[in-house]
């Protein structure tokens, strides 16, 4: 798959949104890049973003179909989504940066931080959120080519959909068409070719997270060049509102080399 470099498009790119703080102070912080889990909207990281400490830019990237983009077409397509979020992304990846995804975002952000990284503007730090690595086996089953009531049943189980959705057919038909797109790209994710990603890469799950396990993991070791760093917190897999999350992501942001500095 083959991913070109960012340029003018008559596209809209992914949409992102920032807090409002004078641009001299914005300009001396590094920017934590937020990617959202299948069906997620950007502002599920809305308590991440409260919860950081006023030496962050947040920026959440939104995806087509999503949210602030709820009008445009969805896409089905790994490298095509991609390419929205470069993109979108392009901006933010001139100073000091952090990349952080979750779920399905945990491919996405790795997949970002080895493109900007072969164009020499890589990330200070890679964070993936309860997402096995690359090429470790899938624990559960694939649910993108179920019939509509199998889908639906298994997205309710997993949980991370608000229930009230699921007793409203005009609910269902507005989602549905987005959560199995998303679905459709998380589980036939494959790495793009290429050298691993050769920045800090933090890896973090809940202890009780049906999707990953110690095994996979590990696997993301595999896939970076630098430090692969692996922790498990409290929780399952929808961890963002979490307090420990909260501190993970701080403490991630606080080990980061001071502008001007290396290692």
């Amino acid at each position: 798959m083959k991913v070109s470099s960012p340029g003018p498009t008559t596209e809209t790119s992914a949409t992102t949104t920032t807090a409002t703080t004078p641009a001299p102070a914005r300009q001396s912080r590094p920017t934590l890049l937020c990617l959202p889990h299948a069906g997620g909207a950007a502002r599920v990281f809305a308590s991440l973003e409260a919860a950081l400490p006023q030496t962050t830019n947040t920026t959440l990237l939104e995806l087509p179909g999503h949210g602030a983009r709820m009008a445009e077409r969805v896409r089905d397509d790994f490298g095509a989504v991609l390419e929205d979020l470069i993109r979108g992304s392009t901006a933010h990846t001139t100073g000091q940066y952090v990349l952080l995804g979750h779920s399905m975002g945990a491919a996405f952000a790795y997949e970002l931080g080895r493109y900007w990284s072969a164009l020499g503007r890589p990330p200070a730090a890679v964070v993936v959120v309860g997402r096995n690595g690359p090429t470790a086996r899938r624990i559960l089953p694939d649910i993108h080519t179920l019939e509509a009531p199998a889908f639906l049943e298994s997205v309710r189980r997993l949980g991370g959909t608000p229930p009230q959705l699921f007793d409203h057919p005009e609910l269902v038909r507005l989602f549905v068409p987005a959560l199995r797109a998303d679905f459709t790209v998380s589980e036939t994710y494959e790495p793009l070719p290429g050298p691993p990603l050769d920045s800090p890469l933090w890896v973090c799950a809940g202890l009780d997270d049906p999707m990953v396990d110690d095994a996979g993991l590990r696997d993301w070791e595999n896939h970076g060049a630098g430090d692969v760093l692996i922790e498990w917190l409290p929780g399952g897999h929808f961890l963002l509102d979490d307090p420990a999350f909260h501190a993970y992501v701080a403490g991630v942001l606080q080990a980061l080399p001071k502008p001007g500095t290396t290692g």
